[in-house]
């Protein structure tokens, strides 16, 4: 039998007949959720399964998504683990938030207060020498840090992933908001796997929803894909002006050409600190951006704000998809007028080690029309 994306399909139309399911293209529509989900096989061996799933709704500006693996005794047990972690896990978190079934009150502050609904999944758990007693007890320990870290999205998907593989082999951990990696965040989660005594391979999954309440959500226009569209033809466009040798201009035709100065000014000011995310490996960068709001300066966490990591990925995308005519000399001319390119090269000029560096936040200076989101 072949385990493709059909199979996979079928089977999670028959798991949710109870929910108006039925295939459309390569979806499967849950008719009574309003929403749609998009599998794909990332991976298939003798025994093991790995599979990511696209979550969409016309609700929603942004789809969620999940990657869900799993060993088996063979093939077929493998895929049905998995296809059973993700309806355990992520699934059911989504539908707990859409039946808003057990819903706690959490509250953030980014430019103001900002009022959620709070959805705790399953703990999704392989290996029997770690059992979970309390499902509160990986929430309980980030929840301050989340707090911090949040702004005026619409919905949240923070994910937490512990693994040991027994007798101290390795510990990992991974803790993440809207699928970008937390890097203080996944070390508590890897210290936790730490204090772990199994003496095999163990591991567990948690997956957080919130949901902002329509009271305090400050709507934003762009989707991801909006902006993933933004960065592409901005990138075209700083091509073009750098072939012309007017750099300089740069800010002010995209602006012109994006009709947004706020967003302009994101694209402008993060893509070369996220080329030298790319570009430097060893180096840890900041957490953090400093912008210049009228005068004073302000600090926020890159998850806080609607367009940082959207920007990143879609800048990721650009590149891997190579879709300028000269990709290479784009991506240098922009790395070299990073502030974090320029720092790393000053400290290893000055005796550094690359693995030792530690980047403080970037300031950036922004116009006073310039709106923070």
């Amino acid at each position: 039998m072949e385990f493709d994306n059909n199979y996979i399909n079928n089977d999670l139309k028959e798991c949710y007949k109870e929910l108006g399911s039925f295939i459309s293209g390569d979806r499967v529509i849950l008719s009574k959720l309003n929403i749609a989900v998009k599998p794909e096989v990332y991976q298939l061996k003798e025994r093991m399964a790995t599979i990511g799933y696209h979550i969409y709704s016309p609700d929603w500006k942004n789809e969620l998504f999940e990657i869900s693996s799993a060993l088996g005794s063979d093939q077929k047990i493998a895929v049905g683990m998995a296809q059973g972690g993700f309806m355990f896990g992520i699934m059911e978190t989504v539908q707990a938030m859409l039946n808003d079934v057990n819903a706690r009150e959490f509250d953030s502050d980014f430019n103001g207060l900002h009022k959620w609904k709070l959805y705790i999944g399953n703990v999704v758990a392989l290996g029997r020498e770690v059992p979970v007693d309390d499902v509160n007890i990986y929430w309980n320990i980030i929840k301050d840090e989340i707090a911090k870290r949040i702004g005026n999205q619409d919905i949240c998907c923070i994910k937490i992933y512990a693994a040991n593989g027994g007798d101290g082999q390795f510990t990992t951990g991974e803790c993440r908001i809207n699928n970008n990696k937390i890097e203080s965040l996944s070390q508590v989660i890897e210290d936790m796997a730490k204090t772990w005594k199994n003496k095999n391979f163990a591991s567990h999954k948690q997956i957080f929803l919130l949901k902002q309440e329509k009271e305090t959500l400050r709507d934003y226009p762009y989707s991801d894909a909006d902006i993933y569209d933004a960065v592409e033809k901005s990138l075209m466009l700083y091509e073009k002006v750098m072939n012309d040798g007017k750099e300089d201009l740069y800010l002010q035709v995209l602006t012109e050409f994006l009709g947004d100065t706020s967003l302009a000014q994101d694209i402008y000011n993060f893509i070369p600190e996220i080329f030298a995310e790319f570009a430097i490996e060893g180096v840890q960068f900041s957490e953090k951006v400093q912008i210049n709001l009228h005068g004073n300066i302000r600090t926020f966490y890159k998850s806080q704000l609607a367009t940082y990591y959207p920007i990143l990925n879609a800048a990721a995308g650009v590149l891997e998809r190579n879709s300028l005519k000269n990709t290479k000399k784009v991506f240098e001319s922009l790395l070299h007028s990073s502030a974090s390119f320029d720092a790393v090269n000053n400290a290893l000029n000055d005796g550094s080690k690359q693995e030792n560096l530690i980047l403080t936040s970037t300031l950036f200076n922004v116009t006073d029309d310039y709106r923070l989101r």
